[in-house]
């Protein structure tokens, strides 16, 4: 049933149709709120508070922005928010595509929401994931930590960087142990590095700033090296074809219409053309990309099968922080 309910969405998110604008003018509310399901200061937050200050005057009436942060059990009360939300388009879900779908292949129903049923818009920030480790851990590659006769242990927020974790572990072979409960991939980064645990999983523009406080990156899960560490081999180099990213995706309720999410497609696309958009993104630390609607949906369609093959294997991993 779970296979077929995979093809199912699978399906759903290659075909979806993607329609041209009309030209019949689509009114929106006066005020719209984007709903970011983690706290501030991380990266949906930032990334999301730029867009927030620059989209509306790509948007019909030019309407007043709002982001709220809706935290709780681990990004799932956001999302609920969202998929309750009228879908008018005074509500904007903005949220990491990898965490949604993670979440969702854990948690089932449980869950409380349908990632298929949402209407997806554009995406950002795709950036691949790394496996760095600590200053005073032995390895040097990935086949050592195959070959080290214990457990490698991974600082983990318990959210995307749990599941990478684990299926990196599951990929290459090496037995893993986490250590849950750090509040952002800052804090759980500081953690490896002062020898709470060997390891630990984030994306590479986050990873590359603490290269200089001790951390050793291992590999990057990308088909080509990252310009940011052009002399880290990927961990297909290393005999491991895994590709992992992180990436934002901007999305509607279910039941908004195509005219609506349309309006919002098109805005978001012109807006990441604006220079003065994207240096202020830049400012802040990120790499400003955009995916469109027909990308976006494949990165998901490709995420759903990644996690449907390992979902075994994430919730006995989850089981016991839940």
């Amino acid at each position: 049933m779970l296979r077929i309910l995979v093809a199912l969405l699978v399906l759903a998110f290659a075909v979806a149709p993607v329609a041209a604008q009309t030209g019949k003018p689509v009114e929106l509310p006066r005020n719209i709120t984007f709903v970011v399901p983690f706290g501030t200061g991380g990266g949906v937050d930032v990334q999301t508070r730029v867009v927030a200050r620059y989209l509306p005057k790509y948007l019909p009436g030019s309407p007043t922005m709002i982001v709220e942060n809706v935290v709780g059990a681990g990004g799932r009360a956001g999302m609920q928010r969202v998929v309750k939300s009228k879908p008018d388009g005074s509500v904007i879900g903005a949220t990491y595509t990898p965490d949604a779908l993670g979440t969702q292949a854990i948690y089932g129903a449980e869950a409380g929401y349908d990632f298929a049923k949402l209407i997806l818009l554009t995406s950002t920030y795709h950036s691949p994931y790394t496996l760095s480790v600590g200053p005073k851990t032995p390895y040097k590659n990935l086949a050592d930590l195959k070959s080290a006769g214990k457990p490698i242990s991974f600082c983990t927020t318990g959210g995307i960087d749990m599941a990478y974790a684990v299926i990196a572990a599951k990929v290459i072979g090496f037995p893993f142990r986490l250590v849950p409960g750090y509040k952002g991939a800052p804090v759980a980064t500081a953690a490896m590095i002062r020898g709470d645990c060997d390891a630990a999983t984030f994306g590479v523009e986050l990873a590359a700033r603490y290269v200089g406080e001790g951390a050793r990156p291992l590999a990057v899960y990308s088909a080509e090296r990252d310009k940011l560490w052009p002399n880290v081999p990927t961990a297909k180099e290393q005999g491991y074809p895994l590709e992992l990213q992180i990436n934002i995706v901007y999305l509607l309720p279910p039941g908004a219409s195509q005219e609506v999410a349309d309006v919002f497609r098109d805005a978001l696309g012109k807006l990441y053309q604006e220079k003065e958009f994207l240096d202020a993104v830049r400012a802040t630390k990120y790499t400003p990309t955009f995916g469109d609607t027909k990308q976006t949906q494949q990165i998901a369609a490709g995420l759903m099968q990644l996690y449907t093959k390992y979902a075994k294997d994430l919730q006995e991993a989850a089981a016991p922080l839940r």
